[in-house]
């Protein structure tokens, strides 16, 4: 017994321990650094980069994403822009917070007092896929902090979203809370794997991190809150349905799609090659295309 008890401390002295870095934060990337920002409601974990007097770029995920889908394209325009990469209320290592399916106005609200707090410059916001609302809800309601809006891979609700969407959209938001997420339980990777169904974001190991991030416990289910709250987005969008005061730009993968369909009057910029996960397919390239937006004198 007592050999026993000597060769697991060994070992346990040999192994690494699981990190919070190494589990639903997702790894260090060298280039980039982690900090918290406290919105007063919940805690946000974020990833900063570049120099502090740069050009400001924040960059939204989407699902099933962390900030970690962003990691490349940071790193690149860290060079010579300030990026801010969080992971949005809810997910990786930000605060679940205390009110259920909170909607794109409640997460512009964290975003606002994370621009405050990190005291950036007015930003190129990219908002991918479900990060696409909170991005238009901070625009619409903070034009002083976001100077141009980019949508990426996702639409704005009440402004053609629900018509345009793939039909999980509004799958996850008709389903009763919990429901999917103990019906995904245990089978993150084969149902996350599926649902991508895009090989870069499985060899850039974004599938790893995000089956870590939504198995977490209240994870998932938090994820597809954000999709049963859209219905409140559409209606506030449809309630103020005034042009944005910032120039837009739609970056899609391939060609035009719902990020172009649902913002009108947005320019239009292709990533030749890329599909949905474009920032995963052709990050370089994503960059160059948010390096030349936010070189823009608008």
């Amino acid at each position: 017994m007592c050999r026993v008890l000597l060769l697991v401390a060994v070992l346990a002295a040999l192994l690494p321990l699981p990190t919070a870095a190494a589990t639903r934060c997702g790894a260090d990337v060298p280039g980039l650094t982690r900090t918290t920002v406290d919105t007063g409601t919940v805690r946000l974990h974020v990833v900063v980069g570049g120099p502090p007097d740069g050009p400001a770029v924040v960059l939204l995920h989407g699902f099933p994403e962390t900030w970690r889908t962003w990691r490349t394209v940071a790193l690149d325009l860290a060079s010579d822009h300030r990026v801010v990469v969080p992971d949005l209320r809810g997910v990786g290592c930000s605060d679940l917070g205390p009110t259920p399916d909170p909607d794109a106005a409640t997460l512009a609200g964290d975003l606002a007092v994370l621009a405050t707090t990190l005291h950036l410059a007015p930003a190129v916001v990219v908002g991918h896929d479900m990060g696409a609302m909170p991005a238009y809800a901070w625009a619409r309601a903070r034009p002083d902090q976001v100077r141009h809006l980019v949508l990426s891979g996702g639409g704005v609700p009440g402004l053609g979203l629900e018509e345009l969407a793939p039909p999980h959209v509004a799958a996850f938001a008709a389903a009763p809370p919990g429901r999917l997420a103990a019906e995904v339980a245990g089978r993150e990777r084969e149902v996350l794997g599926r649902f991508v169904g895009d090989p870069a974001v499985v060899a850039s190991g974004s599938l790893d991190d995000a089956v870590r991030a939504y198995r977490a416990p209240g994870r998932y289910d938090a994820a597809m809150g954000r999709y049963r709250a859209l219905p409140r987005d559409a209606a506030r969008n449809r309630a103020d349905p005034r042009p944005l005061v910032m120039p837009t730009t739609a970056l899609e993968g391939g060609a035009p799609g719902i990020s172009a369909a649902t913002l009108p009057g947005a320019d239009v910029v292709v990533v030749p090659g890329a599909g949905h996960y474009l920032q995963e397919d052709r990050p370089h390239e994503v960059a160059a295309a948010i390096r030349e937006i936010a070189a823009r004198r608008e």
